[in-house]
């Protein structure tokens, strides 16, 4: 294995050795090793807890976003979920903090920019981040004694886990069916034919490594027992990696973490790495699944080939593997792509594709979804493979990647520590050692000199290793139109069979542990024990970031480290005709799609990632802060080295000006058809924002394009699109003369503007000529048009609930009103009492009654529009009946305290104050026209919101006041078209 040897040449390394000297001891941790990474700006700590083994990684970076996490290795001992059921339950309450649901109360204690817990597939581990000194001490500590000290009640695991509950449990007549919030959301991710066959591929490539999450079928099997069990042996010291980042002192950490440590022994935990499948021949698994409503039935099959290529613990080796599998299947311009997706072989990769390395083997898969001909596919990567032995790739490309991940360097993030975490953690849990991966700059070092020494000679040799005949695993799913009445029926009679089982005592006892459990989460308990910020700890006055304007191009001078970035966009409020806005996403993509008349696609993509961070281009609609009035925008980004911003320019003129609409239809097709392949799956994953987009639809001209462009409306048309591909004449009149029309409208120089972000003032100077110079080649003006944004009309109500018909195994609801524009005073009051709603009331009727996944209340300060949702819930009608009586709750029986108060205000401004990027300063006005003034009176609207003006937004804007609801899901036999609509998508 290749080991990596540093110095600290540019860090004081007698500083270094001073602060963590090498076998040091540091409250019961020793210090094993440091490595400087200067080219990073930190340096890793290596320690390891002398009595119990524990290992602890610290990067000390000068960050102020400083992280915390806690990490398990926990092999799934069967497909019951108990890891990601405990995951739940490790967080309803601990002995230091016995309290339902610390981990939820303290989102609203904490001014943290990140608090989450999360299972992978033989790990778990429990981050947070957060800029406020106190407020990491007061999250670590709950974290700590969540994990090592959990109560686990038996109540828990039955809200969080499952159980068998009547149906109306004021009815003990009425039906038994299953609860709990994990198993509704798993529920949920098997709706999406994705996660089916990621699942399914899973689990026969990988047979000793059980499904971590929960099958749906196998999670009513896991008894409290083994969730103790579990937790007893994995959630030790012994086997715990524990992780700090950032620039507050890690003294006290650890010494919080050897007074929880120092009394525990050591144990010798057998947890060791899970390996897949041997195969010396080729594999063949086909699987059923479910069919894709907005699909053609013949166009569904997904199929893939792997190969499993080493060990992950090699990083230099995966390193390699990542860039071949880069170069493969990566963009326009890669084999894999023009031979199997421009060639229609399918519509777009599978979800496994690619390289992954976050298990204890590196696998290496290519697979296509919407395949018609699967031998056709196969022969055609065992060709490109075979063919790539002794065919080069262009040294461009691979420079292209280096030049990338040098960029990537430079370009700095506000969640640089999350990011390192997560990038860590699989393997940590394993066998790869976390230093190896911290050493980016001798990785890519080692690379360029072996890249120099062999060229194709070093990609020739993995080919030759792991994939030129060598066994192959193959994979395919084929769509089952019974397959969601299966996964019913299935539940029904595993329903069954428990309830048959069931005398009246064991009848009787599930109604009284109901009943019981129903009392428990009604009752309001005292949350003394758990820390929390304060009011005073928010700053009054916001941060501000000067900017100079200029005619239509505003800068900000700032620290970004040689990288300028740009944004341009021009306003279309004026521009484009009613009958084309539908189109407007659509034509954003296929700027970054097809090419010009004397350029491909695949070689504008090669220049921009030899040269550049990136371009892009969108469609942007936002409601102006004082009107509501819709603000439609055509917009473009991209970022390079100061010095190659001409680029930008370059290919921003290619993409906005010079594309063939015309000339590239058939990659237009190639678009439309992946677009339409990836619908349903992204409501499977954001059903609960659709929902949103559709009810706010009906209220607001902003919302209803924003809908058509992006929600169900435009899901639809892609649908619609995507059917008339195989008809010439139709789809010539349908799609390319809709395009090359709307482009006639978009392209144009007036009403541009520009932001430039970069840190000296000559740099300001060269860009701003480069923007007169792109501006020339834009037409003066565009077509002309008469029709005005803020005449675009909403989507048509009648009073009545609409269904969004979907075969999924849960539902997605939304309930939205109308609040008030941005500047309103009371637009305040409506976000604070979102809040309350949220944590106060929806959590706990939605989720831990209902059963739910998540639900709550949010109000969009820029739409002016109050919406509540739901999402992988079991209860829609229940839930949207909560939804009605809320106002109702808040104005006569909510008990808000002061305290709750300064609890959602702290919640609000984890997202206020949150850390941004130095190439998000400033631009807030630029992107949403909102002013610093704008910015700061409504923050001091919002410090100062009183209960009283709370309780008066409620009953101004929850009652006598049009309201819109909607759920995506199945129809249930309530669901009637007397009293709902039926909008059916299939």
């Amino acid at each position: 294995m290749l080991r990596f040897q540093r110095f600290a040449s540019h860090y004081n390394q007698s500083k270094l050795l001073r602060k963590y000297p090498v076998g040091g001891i540091l409250h019961g941790y020793e210090i094993k090793r440091v490595l400087p990474v200067p080219e990073m700006k930190f340096v890793a700590v290596d320690l390891q807890h002398v009595q119990t083994g524990s290992q602890h990684l610290h990067v000390d970076r000068d960050d102020k976003n400083n992280v915390f996490s806690v990490a398990f290795k926990t092999n799934p001992p069967d497909d019951t979920g108990v890891p990601h059921i405990l995951e739940h339950t490790t967080l309803c309450g601990s002995q230091k903090y016995p309290v339902r649901d610390p981990f939820f109360k303290m989102l609203n204690r904490s001014l943290s920019t990140f608090m989450n817990a999360m299972t992978g597939h033989d790990y778990t581990f429990y981050p947070f981040s957060t800029a406020n000194e106190a407020d990491f001490k007061n999250l670590r500590d709950v974290y700590i004694d969540a994990t090592f000290n959990p109560l686990l009640r038996h109540e828990d695991f039955l809200q969080e886990g499952w159980r068998l509950e009547n149906s109306n449990l004021q009815d003990p007549k009425s039906d038994i069916v299953f609860k709990g919030v994990v198993y509704n959301e798993m529920k949920g991710q098997i709706s999406s034919s994705n996660y089916q066959f990621w699942t399914k591929f899973q689990k026969t490539i990988y047979p000793s490594l059980n499904n971590s999450g929960g099958d749906p079928q196998k999670i009513t099997d896991l008894h409290y027992h083994e969730l103790l069990s579990f937790h007893a042996k994995h959630y030790h010291p012994s086997n715990a990696k524990t992780f700090t980042y950032g620039n507050f002192a890690l003294a006290e950490t650890l010494q919080r973490l050897n007074d929880e440590f120092k009394l525990r022994g050591k144990r010798n935990i057998k947890n060791e790495p899970l390996l897949p499948l041997k195969f010396d021949t080729d594999v063949r698994v086909i699987e059923n699944g479910e069919l894709d409503p907005m699909l053609p039935p013949d166009k569904q099959l997904k199929t893939s080939m792997t190969w499993v290529c080493g060990d992950p613990s090699r990083v230099y080796d995966t390193f390699v593997l990542r860039v071949l599998g880069n170069l493969l299947l990566d963009g326009h311009s890669s084999s894999m792509y023009r031979e199997l997706i421009e060639s229609g072989i399918g519509h777009e990769f599978t979800v496994n594709s690619g390289v992954d390395s976050t298990t204890a083997a590196n696998f290496f898969t290519v697979g296509v979804q919407g395949c018609t001909d699967a031998s056709m596919f196969e022969k055609t990567v065992h060709d490109i493979l075979k063919s790539t032995l002794d065919k080069s790739f262009e040294p461009t490309k691979v420079e292209a990647i280096i030049q990338q991940l040098e960029l990537s360097k430079k370009n700095q993030k506000p969640d640089f520590g999350l990011q390192l975490l997560s990038s860590i953690v699989p393997g940590w849990v394993n066998t790869t050692d976390p230093f190896d991966n911290l050493v980016f700059d001798d990785i890519l070092t080692q690379f360029k000199s072996d890249w120099a020494e062999k060229g194709h000679g070093m990609f020739r040799e993995v080919l030759e290793k792991h994939f030129v005949e060598k066994p192959c695993f193959y994979f395919s799913m084929k769509a089952d139109p019974n397959f969601s009445q299966r996964l019913e029926l299935e539940e029904a009679e595993r329903l069954g069979r428990k309830v048959k089982e069931l005398d009246d005592s064991d009848k009787e006892t599930i109604l009284k542990r109901g009943l019981q459990l129903q009392e428990t989460q009604n009752s309001t308990e005292d949350v003394s024990c758990l820390p929390s910020l304060q009011i005073k700890d928010i700053p009054r006055k916001a941060d501000t970031f000067k900017v100079e304007k200029k005619a239509a191009v505003i800068h900000r001078i700032t620290d970004t480290n040689g990288i300028t970035y740009l944004r341009g966009k021009r306003n279309l409020n004026s521009a484009i005709p009613r009958h084309l806005y539908p189109y407007l996403s659509l034509f954003a993509d296929c700027l970054m799609s097809l090419g010009t008349p004397h350029e491909s696609f695949s070689e504008i993509e090669d220049e921009m990632k030899l040269h550049t961070g990136g371009v892009s281009t969108s469609v942007s609609v936002h409601s102006d802060g004082e009107t509501l009035e819709p603000q439609v925008e055509f917009a473009f980004e991209g970022y390079s080295l100061d010095s190659k911003t001409e680029h930008i320019f370059d290919i921003w003129r290619k993409v906005i000006v010079e594309t063939d609409i015309s000339k590239h239809s058939e990659k237009l097709k190639v678009l439309i058809r992946s677009i339409a392949s990836s619908n349903t799956a992204s409501v499977a994953e954001s059903g609960h924002s659709y929902a949103r987009g559709y009810t706010g639809a009906h209220l607001t001209s902003s919302r209803a394009i924003k809908e058509t462009i992006g929600g169900i409306e435009q899901l639809q048309l892609i649908t619609r699109l995507s059917a008339s591909l195989d008809d010439p004449a139709l789809f010539q009149s349908e799609v390319i003369d809709k395009l090359v029309e709307l482009k006639s409208y978009v392209v144009a120089k007036n009403d541009m503007e520009f932001f430039i972000t970069c840190d000296t003032d000559k740099q300001v100077t060269k860009v701003e000529s480069q923007i007169q110079g792109f501006l020339k080649s834009l037409p003066d003006t565009s077509q002309a048009c008469s029709f005005l944004s803020n005449q675009y009309p909403t989507l048509p109500s009648n009073g009545k609930p609409t269904l969004i018909s979907f075969p999924f195994q849960v539902h997605h609801t939304s309930q939205t009103s109308m609040g008030v524009p941005y500047t309103h005073a009371d637009g305040a009051s409506l976000q604070v009492l979102s809040n309350l709603l949220t944590f106060k009331h929806l959590h706990r009727e939605i989720r831990e009654k209902g059963g739910a996944y998540g639900g709550g209340a949010a109000y969009s300060a820029l739409d002016g529009q109050l919406s509540f949702y739901s999402y992988r819930d079991p209860q829609p009608l229940n839930t949207l009946s909560v939804f009605q009586n809320s106002g109702l709750y808040a104005v006569e029986k909510a008990d808000w305290q002061n305290s709750d108060l300064d609890e959602a205000k702290l919640t609000i401004f984890q997202q206020v104050d949150a850390p941004i990027s130095p190439s998000s300063e400033g631009v807030t006005e630029f992107t949403y026209g909102i002013t610093d003034d704008m910015r700061q009176r409504r923050r001091e609207q919002l410090l100062d919101v009183s209960l009283a003006d709370v309780r008066n937004a409620a009953e101004k804007y929850l009652f006598n006041t049009e309201t819109v609801s909607a759920a995506i899901g199945p129809k249930l036999a309530e669901m009637q078209k007397e009293s709902w609509n039926i909008k059916d998508l299939q």
